[in-house]
């Protein structure tokens, strides 16, 4: 019997994650005379914020191909019933909220709120909303939907898409071919990058889908897959790697968070459809430098991110929402988001905001959904 491993630090990592594209999202309005720290904000703080959301993935890629291989070593099989509803009463319950109050909401009110803040966009769809295609709806349209939180639940709808197949392979597939498919998912990824643009021919939304980012779930799944197989060899293995050399990899990784532009801003086709499966493995190599459990490396259960990052799915649903209304209300009020004291002023607002919010929604709406759940699977 392979016993399923919580492990340490992997909460923190979600909000390191959810931090990243919170930056992004915050407005950062160019004056004429521009100041050079808006210029460092913008090429080391802001860019590249994308690359929260396949740090998410990553996660995903790891924890969720690890869950599915412990099963079958365990059970002999997965039981697609019992993954589907358990992720669904985690994922379903807020995305369901929130896609409800944009559907309904009056469209006066929700401009006068800031809920229109999106530049423009198209009209929401309820058929694509409602059934976790959101993201192929903006394919489609080749824009996001006007109404928050909808323009970031595109990356919702992919963590389904990609549950939905782990549960399907898993459940079809011999375990011994699991690291074939994984492989092979890399590759198809990479592939399919190449031809994409030919498909849609989009100008502003791209990679979009399941198939544009299935190696950030197929990397990190690798080594999810080997944890569970042999947990101690790799332990082992990673502790024996001198602890300079992981702390300087960790090091590393920032380093490349830091200077994302210069290393990935740059014509270059190759580079560019290879950025997704670079990134994969350098985040996945961060979860490997994590997974011994007692490694000197971690963040403890009482660490204020690892606190942060269980309540990270609510941080990246709700941060959007704030970030348009508190900027709707500097723009009401001629408070414009040029000096560097409106920029901290308005971080600390909405992310504060976000803050309380996320865990209000954990506490009193997403929880006792979770606390259902179980009961439901005591019962069976």
């Amino acid at each position: 019997m392979t016993e399923k491993r919580h492990f340490h630090s992997f909460d923190a990592f979600r909000f390191f994650a959810f931090l990243k594209v919170f930056l992004l999202h915050a407005p950062l309005v160019y004056a004429a005379t521009t100041p050079e720290w808006m210029y460092w904000v913008n090429e080391h703080i802001r860019y590249g914020g994308g690359i929260g959301v396949s740090f998410f993935f990553v996660l995903s890629g790891f924890l969720i191909t690890y869950i599915l291989t412990v099963d079958k070593i365990n059970d002999g099989n997965i039981s697609p019933k019992k993954f589907f509803i358990r992720r669904a009463f985690r994922i379903w319950p807020l995305f369901y909220l929130m896609v409800i109050i944009a559907l309904t909401i009056p469209p006066d009110f929700a401009q006068h709120i800031g809920f229109h803040m999106n530049g423009g966009g198209y009209e929401p769809d309820w058929r694509f909303s409602l059934t976790f295609t959101e993201n192929i709806h903006m394919i489609i349209q080749d824009n996001v939907p006007k109404t928050t939180p909808l323009s970031v639940f595109w990356s919702l709808c992919i963590e389904e898409h990609f549950y939905i197949l782990w549960m399907i392979v898993f459940f079809f597939m011999k375990r011994k071919w699991i690291p074939y498919f994984l492989i092979s998912s890399v590759v198809f990824a990479i592939i399919f990058r190449m031809i994409e643009p030919g498909l849609y021919q989009n100008e502003i939304v791209e990679w979009h889908g399941l198939f544009s980012n299935l190696d950030y779930f197929a990397v990190s799944g690798l080594l999810g897959y080997y944890v569970a197989s042999d947990y101690q060899k790799v332990a082992n293995w990673v502790n024996k790697i001198p602890f300079t050399y992981r702390v300087a990899y960790v090091i590393g990784v920032v380093l490349m968070i830091y200077f994302l532009a210069a290393i990935f801003e740059h014509d270059n086709y190759l580079l560019n459809i290879l950025r997704y499966t670079i990134t994969a493995i350098i985040f996945t190599g961060l979860l490997l430098v994590f997974v011994p459990a007692d490694s000197k490396l971690r963040f403890s259960e009482k660490n204020v991110f690892t606190k942060l990052g269980k309540i990270s799915y609510g941080l990246y649903v709700y941060h959007i929402i704030w970030v348009h209304v508190v900027y709707k209300f500097y723009r009401d009020y001629s408070i414009e988001v040029d000096t560097l004291r409106n920029y901290l002023l308005f971080l600390m607002i909405t992310f504060s905001l976000t803050v309380v919010t996320s865990y209000l929604s954990y506490r009193f709406f997403e929880k006792p959904f979770l606390k259902w759940r179980e009961k439901i699977f005591k019962k069976t």
